[in-house]
Parts: structure tokens; sequence; C-alpha cells
């Protein structure tokens, strides 16, 4: 994988969280462990804290009132608490090296747990609280830089909500038979659930595939095999999709981003309803952002009716055609080690396109345009040359 787990390793942490670990004789111990009698510290700042047993909250420490801790707050839901404390018990179970709530002086962070996990410590975050895409790229940059992988897992309360770019920019990871995706975690009902080949429509919707499953060493294995293949849908079909894109076109309240491709077509005497059957080809690997799937090929076809036919491209050259076109909006991944693989991915699979369909023909590594896509009157004329 990409910069990022070889399997199920897990660091939860939250903005504000309860503290299930402190320290005793420079001993780390678990709230569950620990006795009235003794005293412990915060394992952050050094104060003397309490323990709290109760019948309705799991066994804690808590800091005197007053107490100012940088690293150690209260506050913390339910959900977050039982989530991390199951995913804790569950390491211990499969019999995984973890740490809960293990201060991490050199990046004055206490992620939840810590696992080690093919001989190296991963950070799980369960995120249940909202996070700016700044706070959450510094963390992460901040474990990678001192050698720990991080996971970020969403709990309920995003599971909850819509799946929007903002989150996919924030949360998702690569993985080759994954594709992008995210991971969720609802303690309530003890399920996982992995959304994964996350990409978007032709008119910007995501698009994903779901697997949930009640987590296990099996399930988490089996998840992150290398050699998966998973059953995805990677077109629509394209006579629908036609008639789908006239209905939005003429529709009473036209997409921004759809009007937008329009007023381009007609700048250069073109109807979008009759843009090529090319453009109805497979989903981009990745989601472009913004600048929606349609957008960027018609741009691009645009591009190349505007050049000589006799000029050869190089790679590098097509690729900075689509690199500009897709945008300066395009989502940034801090989860994705390599940069612009989004573009690269999106770009070798639109490129592969216009070879099969011999819009353009690769000649001594360079690529030369053989023929033009057709674009046509309208709709009706269109359907009339709908491939076979």
């Amino acid at each position: 994988m990409e910069k990022q787990l070889s399997f199920c390793v897990f660091l939860i942490m939250e903005g504000d969280g309860t503290m299930f670990v402190a320290n005793k004789d420079d001993h780390s111990v678990l709230a569950i462990d620990a006795t009235r009698e003794s005293k412990y510290t915060c394992p952050g700042c050094g104060q003397f804290v309490i323990l709290r047993h109760g019948q309705t909250r799991l066994s804690h420490f808590a800091h005197h009132a007053g107490a100012d801790c940088e690293v150690f707050s209260e506050g913390e839901t339910q959900a977050h608490l039982t989530g991390k404390t199951r995913i804790f018990n569950w390491c211990r179970k499969n019999h995984l090296a973890v740490k809960l709530e293990a201060y991490l002086p050199e990046l004055h962070q206490r992620p939840d747990i810590l696992v080690n996990w093919h001989h190296h410590w991963t950070a799980i975050e369960f995120q249940c609280s909202p996070i700016s895409l700044e706070k959450l790229s510094e963390r992460t940059r901040g474990y990678y830089e001192h050698g720990y992988k991080v996971w970020w897992i969403l709990g309920p309360t995003y599971l909850a909500r819509k799946l929007t770019l903002e989150k996919l920019s924030k949360f998702s990871y690569f993985q080759k038979s994954l594709n992008l995706f995210i991971s969720f975690y609802n303690p309530t009902n003890d399920q996982f659930l992995v959304k994964h080949h996350l990409t978007q429509d032709l008119f910007g919707k995501i698009r994903w595939v779901d697997y949930n499953f009640v987590p296990d060493k099996k399930a988490f294995n089996e998840l992150f095999r290398q050699d998966n293949q998973y059953d995805v849908l990677k077109s629509y079909h394209a006579y629908r999709e036609a008639l789908e894109l006239q209905r939005r076109l003429l529709g009473r309240y036209t997409d921004p981003r759809l009007r937008k491709v329009q007023n381009f077509c007609y700048l250069h005497h073109l109807n979008l309803a009759g843009c090529p059957w090319l453009i109805h080809g497979r989903l981009f690997e990745f989601p472009t952002g913004v600048t929606t799937p349609l957008e960027i090929k018609v741009r691009f076809l645009v591009k190349l009716t505007q050049v000589s036919s006799k000029r050869s491209f190089s790679y590098q050259e097509f690729f900075a055609w689509f690199e500009y076109i897709s945008g300066s909006s395009m989502l940034k991944f801090p989860n994705v080690a390599r940069q612009k693989i989004n573009v690269e991915m999106n770009f070798q699979q639109f490129l592969a396109e216009l070879l099969s369909n011999e819009v353009v023909q690769l000649d001594h590594e360079c690529y030369r345009i053989n023929k033009l896509p057709c674009w046509y009157r309208d709709l009706t004329q269109k359907l009339n040359f709908f491939p076979a």
C-alpha cells in the first residue's frame, strides 16, 4: 500500500479525550487495573490524576479541577470511548503488541492506540469530531516523519453524514486492490465498513463499493490482500447516460457545473448533448473533485481539435494538458504518498481509451492524432450512431 497500512493497524485519537492510562513509578498502568490506594500521574503534564470507576462509564483517569494539560483533556464522547476500548481489546485478543493512549513526547501527542504490526508501530485515529484538512495533514506528516504509520478511522458521527469530497480528501487511502478507500467503525453494532473504489460518475456524483464486516484478523487480512479482485462497476450504460445528459441539460434546475461545460461547448460551436461516445467511457479511477469527469473529457477532446494532426506529442505534453484541465482545485490526499497519483491514473486510463478508439496512435514513443472523435448535431443524430 501507499505510505500507510499493510493491514489493520489502528490509531484512535480524539481531540478531547478521557485518559485510560496513567503513570505509576515511571510505568504505565491501565485504569481497569488501577487501585484507589495508589497515586498516578498524567503521562503528558506529570500532574497527579484521579482514578474514576463508574457504573455507566468506563474506568478512567481524570485531572483535578483547574488542571492545565495540553495533551489530555476531558469531554470525550461515549462512542469514542467505547470504540477505542473495543479496538484495543480486539488487538489484545489477537495477540498484537498494543499500547493504549501511549504518549509520544517527540510529537506531544497521545494516540489512543499504537499497534505493532509486521514489526512496525502504527497509530490508529478513531475520529468522531470535526478536524480541518490542515490539522489532519500536520498530524499525519508528524507521524510519518517520526517513523509511525497512521490509519484514520471514522466513527458513527461521520458514518451518519453524507460522503463528501472534503471527507474523501482528508481520510482516504490508496491500496492496489481497493483503489481509493475510506474506513468507518461503529462500536454500537461492532461493524467495520470500508468504502472502496471511490470515484465520481460523469456528472460528479461520488460512487463506491461497500465492504461491511465484523472485525477479526481473517477479515482484515482478506480485505487488504493485494491480489483481491473486487467486482466493481467500471462504467455505466453509455446509451442511458447519453439520455441522462440530455435530461439534465433540459431540466429546470441545471447543475452549475453542467451549465459551465455547456457554455464551453457553445463557444466552440458544439452541442454538449451531441458529445462523442468516447465521453461515456469507463469511470475515472480517482475522484476528480470540483471539476467533473465530463468537463475534463470534453475540454481534452476540444483541445485535440485545436492542434495540428501532423504534430507528435510526448506523454509529458499530453499529461500536462490533462493536469491543467483538471484544474487547481484537484483533491489533495494527505494519506496517499505518491503526489499526483490521482491525475496520473485518470490520465493513463483516458489515454488508453483514446488509443483503443484510434483517436491517437503511438508512433516511436510519441503520440500522433489519428482521427478526431465525432461530435454530433444533437442527441437524435448521436443515438443513430450508437456503437454496437
